[in-house]
């Protein structure tokens, strides 16, 4: 089946002159989900091209629709990366440089235990104790680097290569978020679960069955 395009009013009347043949198809005829969301087979899941839920903070951002869900860094990460190697509109759409700060909530909140620091996700249902391979110091990462090798937590491992992303480690009583402006993009690990603004929100998901 031939892509289908969207293309402006003057780009249609020339087509008319030249004499060349098309067919408008309606949004109608195109299912909600093909547009609306990506299906990212590495993790089952299809998650939504835009953030929602804007001026909830971390906790709040948790009550979705239906089956929807907030993603993990390890399903973020795997996101991301599918994004970037078959969508570049909406890779560029979360990860490009350009005034209008925008940020998302992901699913993690970290937490000291007396045996280690720990990862809660799943809304806090899933404990993990933190891959001793994580990164614990800020700095600038690699975007690339860090996609292509997380943690299986979807963390910064310590060998991720350096780079422009800046990256806050995990503190006991945090939480995730990733955010970007005209000044740089961040992957923010030690935030306060408190923040609201109007340009922070979360990018839903559902299982695919």
């Amino acid at each position: 089946m031939a892509p289908i395009i969207e293309v402006s009013d003057e780009t249609l009347a020339s087509l008319n002159r030249l004499g060349l043949d098309y067919t408008l198809k309606s949004q109608k005829n195109v299912s909600p989900n093909e547009t609306s969301t990506i299906y990212v087979p590495s993790i089952g899941y299809d998650v939504a091209r835009e953030r929602t839920g804007y001026g909830k903070n971390w906790y709040d951002s948790h009550n979705l629709q239906g089956n929807e869900v907030m993603l993990s860094p390890a399903r973020w990460t795997e996101f991301l990366k599918h994004a970037r190697d078959n969508d570049p509109e909406l890779f560029n759409s979360i990860t490009e440089i350009r005034n209008s700060w925008r940020a998302e909530w992901i699913d993690a909140y970290f937490e000291q235990r007396n045996d280690d620091l720990y990862i809660l996700t799943e809304n806090g249902t899933k404990a993990e104790k933190l891959d001793e391979d994580t990164l614990m110091e800020d700095g600038g990462i690699s975007l690339d680097s860090w996609l292509d090798n997380p943690t299986p937590q979807g963390l910064p491992r310590t060998d991720t290569t350096k780079g422009d992303l800046y990256y806050g480690h995990s503190k006991d009583g945090t939480v995730s978020r990733f955010s970007v402006d005209s000044l740089g993009a961040g992957f923010f690990c030690g935030g306060a679960s408190s923040g609201r603004s109007s340009k922070l929100g979360v990018r839903a998901a559902t299982k695919r069955e």
